[in-house]
Parts: structure tokens; C-alpha cells; sequence
């Protein structure tokens, strides 16, 4: 529960006053300097894969040291740039750490968790507590051994808090113990020494830091106890309280409290043990994470912590008679990906496969095995068909449930889809796990036949996939069998998980038109993709020169490679085009961000909850950026919320901590799509920007259920 009532998915906010009522703004300036479990977590996860790496050296970078790292603080760009230098990005690693920490806050705020005694060490339920923890572990393992590794991730961080807790509400400090306890959620163990229900474990304390309130005869026999908190359960005469603002028990006998949850008497009676409580916090999640290491393998642990090169390579592919040349091509470019990352020691996490036509779709190809994906591929055969629609959004449903989060899946078909009535749902999973949807069509959408026993087609029968693409971040690229081979390079392209999004439209009217993008000194490999019928192209560095790149043209798609070093500053693109186009503009950077959205939480444990789904229209909301890759030169300013119709709300962004965390207050979520955003300065006032590639809808209202 440590610092629970600041919370940002586990973290303190200093100076954050506007965030919250006048209560948390009085207050605010005494938490800070505490640990949270945010910090302890993320600390604990970062020492681990350290040692991780160090045990297995780098094929073809040099050894790391220890020794390298002692004294100075950790940092997941330090770690994974030193062992990987460019190979990996950091956002697999970040993300994972994310939905790790947001799932150890959640149980101060989950109605299932947050007053249940036994997984806070509450109310003396010491060895229930232990015997959860040791059940988690067995469900922990069970996840990682059947690859799932989101849901472990949500069940490890349920574990270290409770297991954090333990030090911060038990009086293990109190008793002078200087180590970790030996048998704490260790397997074939369990906790004794425990004081009886009988026994007085405390003594009144009228004062807000309670010096030796517990009891004399408990000291001396070195039992251990916790205290209790709220009304349920009823504290006995003459037990423990938790203590602190929100603890209804505490002026039941023995008044006060021992928790030591945050460095401040008004909410910790033992504030002044806080620092030794969270340094044996650190150390026993470390030893956990290691012996967690022991039953599993260090591969299995590296995805488990999101050390990976990418989540996913997830493919949606249409079986009909008239794709092959599609089959044929993602087979190529699977190889060419499937060999690069060999060479890295960093294969994805899953390859996944979803075939489907008309009536059928599925099943689901999930494999961490490249040879087994491969092997699927090649059993894939382009049969039947010869009409429209097919069972593409059903497959592509299959797909986003499948596929880990912040991935990219690729989808080839060439004809349009006959379950349209699954749209929402599919921008609903796009949406909530963060995807990019891309859509290889082999079809122009101005031809009216192509396969044979086909009725008249709709002119517009594709825009479903051009909106779907839009929402998601992704590309929609029409071309043809003689060109597919070359155009499936994107996918190549879009591997690495780098890439980041500096400029990208969907479906603008033809005509003559300029765009603008900002290049930084942190970006290279700067790529331009144009879907449309363009019959002028020119592009324009900082300085107004011309600049040609290596340009090529397949059918109506067109890509531009700009050769590096970039000129600093706007980048200008002069287009004509004679029908709807879109355009893409993507680079390599280490820089980019992660973002989630929060509300306030009041009550026992009152703090910023993380939202797991949408946010809600006309309703003031917290903002987090999640900044990977940093430069030490720069910093973020402000945050843009833009709808699809081009206004665009900003808000100041307040830096929380030296991680990278950032906080904006959004005093109304916009109605209908929006995109997300974040800007800044590095150096002498050059600017930076990087945009989120997916779209965001905000819901109407939020239905909670109660049972």
C-alpha cells in the first residue's frame, strides 16, 4: 500500500497540486522522498534483467560488467543500449514494466482487492498472505510455461505488492530483522512465530509518529502481527492498528498505528522505519525475480519482462484462389525478418497466422517457434473462391485477440469483407491493445472485376479497411500481383519496433496539397509512403533545397527512402494528385512514448487509477506520457489531443520523475477520434515531436456493475 493515496500507477506526483482536491495539495510536499511500489518494482525488474544479460553474453557485442553499473542508477535505456546498442527498442521493454506496475497499483484500487486484508499482510493475516503468494507463484509460473505472458505480467505485479506490503505492515522492521525474511512466498515453506489472537500486540499511541507502541512481550518474543485497517474485519481490543487519515480502526484500542508505508507521520505512525521497509521491499522482490528465473528459462523470462525485438509478427491472410502471389510473398518476407532477428538473439514473442475466405476463417496459428510458423505458411494453399465479399474482419477479430499488444498485423486480401457488422468490435481491440493494422490489397479499387464470377462491384467497398488502417496507424496499400513482392516489403520495414510516426493521413481528396513533418537529430532512416495516383512529387529540406531520396513506384503505391544525415527542421512534401490518396511518413528513432489515461480514485485508498479502457467524453482526465529514450538534452513540454476533424487541444506537461513519466491534466476529453501526440525542445530551443500512431475514441458514459 505504499503511498497509496499518490499513486500514479504506483508512482508520486511532486508538485502535481492541480491533479487532485485541496486535501491532496496540502499534503503533497511532505510525501515526496518516499518509495512507492512503482519504484521498488521497477528497480527490482531493472536489476534482474541486468543480470540476465550478464549471464548471457552478446554473440557479437562486448561482454557487460557489473561493475560498469554499480553506483549509478539504473535505467532500462542504460541496460538494453549497452547489451543491444541500436538492435532492440526500448517500447516492448517499457510497456511490459507498465503493465507490471499498473497491476501491483491496481490492487489498492481493484474492488476485489484493495480492503482484502489477506493480500495487503492486513489485520494479522500473516500466513494466509504467505499461502496466497505461493498460490500466485504456481498461476505465475503456469502463464509463463503456456507463453502467456500478459496475463503473468498481470499476476507478478499482484505478487510484489503484497509481497512489498509485508515489509511496510507487518512489524518485521520493528523487530530489528535487517535481512528479507528467508521463508516469505518461498515454495515448501511457510510463516511462523506469529502472534494469537488472544495476544495484545500493541499499546495506545496518542501521538501521530507512534514511537514503541508495540507491545513489550510481543518485542521479546520476537512475534510477528500487523495491523488492522477499516471496519472490516473488527479490530480486537488491544490489537494493532494500520494507522493514518484513512484507517477507521485507529482510534479503536490500542489507538494509532505501525504502517510505514510513506516517510511522513501524518500518514505513516512508523514513518521513520519507511526507508529500511522499502530497501528489504527492494530485496525480497529481487529475490523473488531470481527465483522465479530458476523454474523457468532465461528466454521465457526476457519475454516475461518485455526484453523482446517486437511482440508480434501476426498475419491475416486471404486463402482464395487468386492470392497466391500474397502467400507467396509473406512467406518471403517472413524468412528475411525470421533471419534478421537470429542474428540479434531477439526473435518476436509470437508468429501468428490467421487464414480465412468464404465461409471459414481461422484457426489461429500462435507459435514462439519461427520453423513451426514457417511450416503453417507453407501449408497454406490458395484455393476456391472467385467472388466477393470474405470473412476478413472475423479472421482479423481472431488476430487482435491473439496478438500481444503495441503490435503491427499485416493483412492481405483482395477482395472486400462480408462481416462488416464486426467493425466496431474490431476498432474497440485495436483501440484498447494499441495496434497497427495494415492492408495489403492486390485489387485497384477503381477496377470492377478481376476475379472471375464476380457481380458488380461497389466503387467504395474497400473504405471500411481504409478507416480501420486510419484508426489504427497503420497503411493501406493498393497494388497488384505483378508488384506485390516489392510492396510487402513494408512489412520488413515495419519490424522493428523502433519506427516511429512523424506524419500520417488517410483518404485525402486529390488535388495539390503540402505537408509538413518535423525531422530531429534523433531520427534516421526516414521513409515516405504514398498510396494514390501522384503526378508530382517534390520534397523540400529545412532549407528549401530540393531533395530527391530513392524513389520507387509500384501500381499506385509509392515509396521515397531519404538518405541520412537529415537536415534538421520542417521537412515539406509538394504533392498533386488526381484521386484520394494517403500518406506515411515513418523513421527509426530510440525516442518515442507511451501514453494511458487515469482518474482519481477517492476512499480507503485514495490515487490515480489507470484506465484499462476509454476514457470519457466532456470529463476531466489525467494523462500520463510514458517518455522511452529520452535524450538527456531534451525535454516534453506539452501534449496535443487532435480529433479527425483538425482542432486540437494541448495541455502543459509536468515532469513527475527522472524516468521519463510526465503528467498533463485534459480538462475535457474531445468527442469521437482523436490522435495523441507530444512536443518538446532539446538542445537550444530545436523543436521535437513525436505522434501516437493509433486513433482514440472517447466513450459516452462508462457502465459499472456491481455484484
Amino acid at each position: 500500500m505504499l503511498l497509496p493515496f499518490l499513486l500514479l500507477g504506483g508512482l508520486a506526483i511532486p508538485g502535481g497540486h492541480a491533479f487532485f482536491p485541496n486535501f491532496w495539495s496540502k499534503v503533497l510536499s511532505f510525501t515526496w522522498g518516499s518509495f512507492t511500489h512503482q519504484d521498488l518494482t521497477e528497480e527490482a525488474v531493472l536489476n534482474v534483467t541486468l543480470q540476465i544479460l550478464l549471464d548471457n553474453k552478446h554473440p557479437t557485442r562486448p561482454p557487460l560488467h557489473w561493475e560498469d553499473f554499480e553506483g549509478k542508477t539504473l535505467t532500462a535505456d542504460a541496460i538494453l543500449g549497452a547489451y543491444y546498442g541500436d538492435e532492440v527498442s526500448l517500447r516492448p521493454f517499457r510497456a511490459a514494466m507498465r503493465q507490471i506496475v499498473s497491476a501491483n497499483a491496481n490492487m489498492d484500487f481493484l474492488n476485489g482487492t484493495r480492503n482484502d486484508p489477506i493480500r495487503h499482510f492486513d489485520s494479522e493475516r500473516v500466513r494466509q498472505g504467505n499461502s496466497l503468494l505461493l498460490r500466485a507463484r504456481e498461476d505465475l509460473l503456469r502463464n509463463v510455461r503456456a507463453k502467456e505472458y500478459e496475463g503473468a505480467r498481470e499476476i507478478l505485479g499482484q505478487i510484489l505488492h503484497s509481497l512489498q506490503d509485508f515489509y511496510s505492515h507487518t512489524n518485521w522492521v520493528e523487530l530489528g530483522h535487517t535481512g528479507i525474511h528467508p521463508d516469505l512466498a518461498t515454495p515448501g515453506k511457510d510463516i511462523d512465530s506469529i502472534a494469537e489472537v488472544s495476544e495484545q500486540t500493541c499499546t495506545d499511541c496518542s501521538d501521530v509518529s507512534c514511537q514503541n507502541n508495540i507491545a513489550a512481550a510481543i518485542q521479546k518474543r520476537h512475534l510477528l502481527t500487523s495491523g488492522y485497517y477499516g471496519e472490516s474485519p473488527v479490530k480486537p481490543q488491544g490489537k494493532c492498528s494500520h494507522g493514518g487519515p484513512f484507517d477507521d480502526s485507529k482510534e479503536r484500542s490500542a489507538r494509532g498505528g505501525i504502517n510505514k508505508d510513506t516517510a511522513t507521520a501524518l500518514f505513516s505512525p512508523h514513518h521513520f522505519l519507511h526507508e529500511k521497509a522499502a530497501q528489504l521491499a527492494l530485496k525480497a522482490s529481487i529475490k523473488f525475480l531470481s527465483e522465479l528465473r530458476g523454474d523457468v528459462s532465461d528466454r521465457d523470462m526476457m519475454r516475461l519482462l518485455g526484453v523482446s525485438a517486437f511482440p508480434a509478427l501476426s498475419f491475416v491472410l486471404d486463402t482464395t484462389g487468386s492470392m497466391g502471389e500474397e502467400i507467396t510473398s509473406a512467406r518471403l518476407q517472413s524468412r528475411n525478418i525470421i533471419q534478421h532477428q537470429r542474428m540479434t538473439l531477439l526473435d518476436p514473442d509470437y508468429y501468428i497466422l490467421v487464414p480465412f475466405n468464404d465461409p471459414s476463417f481461422g484457426p489461429v496459428y500462435k507459435t514462439s517457434d519461427p520453423e513451426e510458423f514457417l511450416k503453417a505458411l507453407d501449408s497454406l494453399h490458395a484455393l476456391g473462391g472467385g467472388d466477393e465479399p470474405e470473412m476478413c474482419l472475423s479472421a482479423l477479430q481472431l488476430a487482435l485477440i491473439n496478438t500481444p499488444p503495441h503490435s503491427e498485423i499485416f493483412v492481405f486480401t483482395d477482395a472486400s469483407s462480408k462481416d462488416a457488422h464486426l467493425r466496431s468490435t474490431v476498432e474497440a481491440l485495436i483501440q484498447e491493445r494499441k495496434m497497427k493494422v495494415s492492408f495489403l490489397i492486390t485489387e485497384d479499387p477503381s477496377r470492377s472485376s478481376a476475379r472471375s464470377r464476380r457481380e458488380v462491384l461497389h466503387p467504395n467497398r474497400f473504405d471500411l479497411y481504409s478507416d480501420l488502417a486510419s484508426v489504427s496507424g497503420g497503411q493501406i496499400v493498393f497494388t497488384n500481383n505483378q508488384y506485390i513482392s516489392e510492396v510487402a516489403k513494408i512489412i520488413t520495414d515495419s519490424a522493428y519496433f523502433d519506427v516511429v510516426t512523424l506524419f500520417h493521413v488517410q483518404t485525402l481528396e486529390g488535388g495539390i496539397a503540402h505537408h509538413v513533418f518535423l525531422v530531429d537529430e534523433f531520427i534516421h532512416n526516414v521513409t515516405l509512403y504514398i498510396n494514390g495516383d501522384v503526378r508530382e512529387l517534390r520534397i523540400h529540406d529545412p532549407t528549401g533545397r530540393k531533395q530527391n531520396g530513392r524513389r520507387q513506384s509500384f501500381g499506385k503505391f509509392t515509396r521515397v527512402l531519404l538518405s541520412d544525415p537529415l537536415q534538421v527542421g520542417n521537412w515539406t512534401i509538394y504533392m498533386k494528385t488526381v484521386e484520394p490518396y494517403s500518406i506515411h511518413v515513418q523513421g527509426r528513432s530510440s525516442f518515442d512514448f507511451l501514453y494511458y489515461f487515469g482518474t482519481p480514485i477517492n476512499g480507503s485508498h485514495p490515487g490515480l487509477y489507470q484506465l484499462n479502457n476509454q476514457p470519457v467524453a466532456g470529463v476531466p482526465t489525467i494523462l500520463v506520457v510514458d517518455a522511452i529514450g529520452l535524450p538527456d538534452s531534451a525535454n516534453l513540454s506539452d501534449v496535443s489531443l487532435t480529433s479527425r476533424n483538425g482542432k486540437t487541444q494541448t495541455a502543459e506537461l509536468q515532469n513527475i520523475n527522472q524516468a521519463g513519466l510526465f503528467a498533463a491534466k485534459i480538462s475535457e476529453m474531445p468527442m469521437g477520434e482523436f490522435s495523441v501526440g507530444v512536443r518538446g525542445q532539446y538542445g537550444r530551443g530545436r523543436g521535437l515531436k513525436r505522434e501516437a500512431p493509433q486513433q482514440l475514441s472517447a466513450s459516452e458514459c462508462i457502465l459499472e456493475v456491481s455484484y
